[in-house]
This record gives C-alpha cells, structure tokens and sequence, in this order.
C-alpha cells in the first residue's frame, strides 16, 4: 500500500514535470517557427563589456514587432557553459529582454574562474534557461546544445579580462 502511493506520487510529478517542459518547447518552437525567416538574417551584435558593470549590444533583422517574443541568454565557457551572470534572476541579471529599438544589457559579475568564451543567445521568451550546458551547439542535431532553440547568437573570444566566472 505504501510502495503503490510512493508509486503514484512519482508519476504524478513525473507527468507534471513532462507537460511543463512540453509546453515551453512547444511555445518556443512556435515561435522560432513564426519568425524562422527573420531568424535566417537576424544577427546579435556585442558592443560592450565593462568589467564588473555590464554587457550591452544590439540586434539587427529581427521585425520590431517579434521584439516581444524574444529575450538574450549569456553563457560563458570553462570548464563547460554556466548561465551569465545569475541563475534565475530574472530580467538584467538571467537574462535580457529586448527594449523597444532592439538593444540589451546585463549586469556582469567578475570571478575567480576565466572564461574561454561568452555566448549571447537569442531565443524566444518561452526558453527555459538551463544553469549549465556541457554542448554550445546540439549533438547530432537534437541532443542538448544552447543553440537548439536560438534564433541567432553571436559568440566573444574570452581570456579572463573582461568577464570571468
């Protein structure tokens, strides 16, 4: 009797974990989809990073009105790739949102640890953020990878001055 409700508890949350992850792919899916051809000329462009303040830039080919839609993640490589600068911060600190004339910035935190590289990923706001990725770009074309869900992203050579984890 005990085993069959321990049993039924961890299908249950099984189930409810499976649907919730369901449903932001398929949002997010969705609107890759919608936007795939402004996707194809959409560019993501780092114009500064300063040191223990902050990272901004720009994108270009994305329409404003998918401005909404979309929000830059930052991942930066060691030993493998770890959200930049915090995990489940929200806005400015997890992530950036778009602003209406298509730029972002984001706090950035120096550390011990240099980074090899920071990615700055644009995807859709649905994206689940995921602390750390071992792959930038998915194995076989499926597996893992931060790029699996991206619209565009640009890529920065670190070696430790600018930004550090």
């Amino acid at each position: 009797m005990k085993k069959s409700l321990v049993l039924m508890g961890l299908l249950s949350l099984f189930i409810t974990v499976s649907a919730s992850a369901a449903s932001w792919r398929k949002e997010t899916k969705k609107i890759l989809k919608d936007n795939k051809y402004a996707c194809k000329s959409t560019q993501v462009i780092v114009d500064n990073i300063v040191k223990d303040q902050k990272i901004e830039g720009h994108i270009k080919g994305l329409p404003e009105s998918a401005y909404k839609d979309f929000k830059v993640v930052f991942y930066v490589q060691t030993n493998r790739w770890y959200v930049h600068p915090f995990e489940d911060a929200g806005d400015g600190q997890s992530f950036a949102n778009l602003t209406t004339n298509g730029t972002f910035s984001i706090q950035t935190v120096s550390r011990d640890v240099p980074s090899k590289r920071l990615v700055a990923v644009l995807v859709p706001k649905s994206y689940k953020i995921k602390s750390q990725r071992f792959l930038l770009k998915p194995f076989l074309g499926f597996i893992g990878g931060i790029l699996k869900y991206e619209c565009a992203h640009t890529i920065v050579q670190g070696n430790g001055d600018f930004f550090t984890l």
